[in-house]
């Protein structure tokens, strides 16, 4: 074989070589990036209604706190969570964060009466719903008796004051429902998904685990 020619052959090979390599690659980058819009997706309300559900780049209104808010904000009178074992008090009306949720879960705003009925609140009755809006700090604590001290430890990473309550310290509908990054599930739970997954033991035999209790054991001693 001519030396021109054995040359020519090295040069093809190394070319086909490299187109592989590059296509190789190419599905490697873009199966990394659909994973991860699939992660995203999993976990951002956005995806399930877009960020205009509460987001409008111009002409927004002012809202402290909000960016951009689209303006949107509830008119409802609610009735609030009552109980005559509750240590706490609640605020008159939802604040802060509980008051933008329910722009669009009062039932009212005619923009989001698609929504299921269980995921939104007729007639502005919060009754006989988690209640909202009030102040947990440790003096909650120590009266309840049944609740942890805000100081410790929750299953997220820093304190239940950190995790789950605003500025104010006070629980939210944000408090358990993260529509930004970690809610989980249809209902964007903070962290866990309310339902049942199955998980394989040791021996191969496999159990399922109910998720909804180590959401609410994070506050809760039961």
């Amino acid at each position: 074989m001519l030396e021109r020619d054995r040359l020519v052959l090295e040069r093809d090979g190394h070319m086909r070589r490299n187109a592989w390599f590059e296509r190789t690659s190419l599905v490697v980058i873009l199966s990394g990036l659909f994973a991860t819009g699939a992660a995203r997706a999993q976990t951002a309300h956005s995806d399930l209604v877009g960020c205009d559900g509460c987001h409008v780049p111009h002409n927004a209104d002012r809202m402290p706190g909000v960016p951009l808010w689209n303006g949107s904000e509830t008119t409802v009178t609610f009735t609030m969570y009552s109980s005559a074992t509750f240590q706490g008090t609640i605020d008159g009306q939802p604040s802060g964060a509980s008051k933008l949720c329910l722009s669009c879960h009062d039932g009212a705003n005619p923009n989001f009466l698609w929504m299921s009925d269980e995921k939104k609140f007729g007639s502005g009755d919060l009754s006989n719903s988690h209640p909202i809006s009030f102040v947990y700090d440790s003096a909650l604590a120590a009266a309840d008796r049944g609740l942890k001290n805000p100081a410790q430890p929750s299953t997220l990473g820093r304190t239940i004051a950190a995790d789950l309550l605003d500025a104010e310290s006070k629980m939210q509908c944000n408090s358990c429902h993260d529509v930004h990054t970690s809610g989980i599930g249809q209902y964007q739970l903070r962290g866990y998904d309310y339902g049942l997954s199955t998980v394989r033991n040791a021996d191969g035999s496999t159990h399922q685990i109910h998720h909804g209790p180590e959401l609410c054991r994070m506050c809760h001693l039961k």
